[in-house]
């Protein structure tokens, strides 16, 4: 290989993934916007909010931090529910590691930074057929992380005009998270997995009896991983005697 085709390779991986990440664009981008809002009419600043999104990157759990923050619970408290709702990722990492053609590095913090739920999801999904590129991965979750720090400025400059409203517009907002968690269960469950997605509900349901949300949902995480772990060892265990 010529020194510019090596040169261009990962740039030309980059892009790719860069233009394989619309997708996510268009679901990040409104939900984003609405986290801008609400951040902003809780008490933050809009540079409060953006500088959440820029440093945090984390979806639902920059909901849960925000509301938690606006009830007045202390920096630990937030900061151990942030990590408990993210206890998920430890394991992104290391399965996405074996769909890589070889991961520098000095590229692994970058590539696990943007390593999100649905940025796993793609790039497990387009391992399947081929190995990847990290310089691709990076593209990919460029471009979601471009569109979620772009519509969470939005969002809070909107919402910095809004915000004599009382709170309204935040309140009418408050359904997009789970309208997203709503889309995201409903296609679980036409791929015949609805015995991991009626685990998790009813773990999560129930495990809010005693504990607070952010516990409730861990269990409910927990135990839709560990439903679906063994469905999978089944399946594993019936395609080999078959």
């Amino acid at each position: 290989m010529s020194l510019e085709g090596a040169i261009s390779t990962p740039w030309r991986s980059a892009g790719q993934g860069l233009r394989e990440s619309l997708s996510l664009v268009v679901g990040y981008a409104p939900i984003a916007f609405s986290f801008g809002v609400i951040a902003v009419q809780s008490g933050l600043t809009p540079w409060q909010a953006v500088g959440i999104s820029l440093l945090v990157f984390a979806g639902a759990s920059q909901f849960v931090m925000v509301a938690m923050m606006a009830a007045g619970s202390s920096g630990l408290v937030v900061l151990s529910a942030v990590l408990m709702m993210n206890l998920r990722h430890l394991f992104y990492g290391p399965a996405l590691a074996t769909r890589l053609v070889a991961l520098p590095r000095r590229l692994a913090p970058w590539v696990a930074f943007g390593l999100t739920d649905e940025v796993f999801a793609t790039a497990m999904s387009k391992g399947t057929s081929r190995p990847l590129e990290p310089a691709w991965c990076l593209g990919l979750a460029a471009g979601a992380y471009l569109a979620w720090v772009g519509g969470t400025a939005l969002g809070a400059g909107v919402g910095a005009g809004w915000a004599s409203d009382g709170g309204y517009v935040a309140q009418a907002l408050d359904f997009v998270l789970p309208a997203l968690f709503l889309a995201l269960l409903a296609q679980a469950w036409r791929r015949a997995r609805w015995p991991v997605v009626v685990a998790a509900a009813g773990a999560t349901l129930l495990g809010m009896v005693w504990w607070p949300g952010h516990v409730a949902m861990l269990v409910g995480m927990l135990a839709g991983a560990l439903v679906g772990s063994r469905r999978s060892r089944t399946q594993c265990s019936q395609e080999a005697t078959t």
